[in-house]
């Protein structure tokens, strides 16, 4: 079976494989920051499908589709600057963009401290309210010059509930690769 497996990753373009990875660890990085995140169990890692909507990793259910999925996860990095530099000035960025795009009762409520696999603290808000309906927990990690966090979003509540222990065990595999 192994050999089997190795001839076809020989023949097999390599693009493939770098798109969706079932189960698979990723490093986010950039000029100031580099974190490690693993796909949680029955989750796809795909770091090429939302590349045009400016997310350079994004998870999902396997055998689902970015696109059409009911849930999803992606991650995003934002480096600190003269106004953002803590969790709550994020949460309070992301509520008025929220208020100022068409969503004026979006609302956040933290919820709880997961600690990561590198034993950071990362912060869990629940937001609801868009008026498109979603449900979202995003879970922000304070990095030392950026502030990094993961989303999970959902288009209704059990789709969101179920997703859950997937979502908190992605937040979970967070290693800072700058410490």
């Amino acid at each position: 079976m192994r050999r089997l497996l190795c001839l076809f990753l020989i023949f097999a373009g390599t693009s493939v494989f770098a798109e969706r990875i079932y189960e698979g660890y990723t490093v986010v990085r950039g000029k100031s920051f580099a974190f490690q995140l693993k796909a949680p169990r029955g989750w796809v890692l795909d770091n090429e499908i939302a590349r045009s909507q400016g997310l350079n990793v994004v998870f999902y259910p396997t055998g689902a589709d970015w696109n059409t999925s009911k849930v999803a996860s992606y991650v995003r990095v934002r480096s600190n600057d003269g106004t953002q530099r803590k969790i709550e000035d994020q949460v309070q960025d992301t509520l008025r963009s929220l208020h100022e795009s068409g969503s004026p009762n979006a609302k956040a409520q933290y919820v709880k401290t997961l600690t990561t696999q590198d034993a950071s603290k990362a912060k869990i808000y629940y937001f609801s309210g868009d008026r498109f309906g979603n449900l979202e927990a995003t879970a922000y990690v304070q990095g030392k010059d950026s502030i990094n966090f993961v989303t999970l979003t959902a288009h209704d509540q059990d789709s969101f509930r179920q997703a859950m222990p997937a979502f908190e065990s992605l937040v979970a595999s967070y290693e800072d690769m700058m410490k």
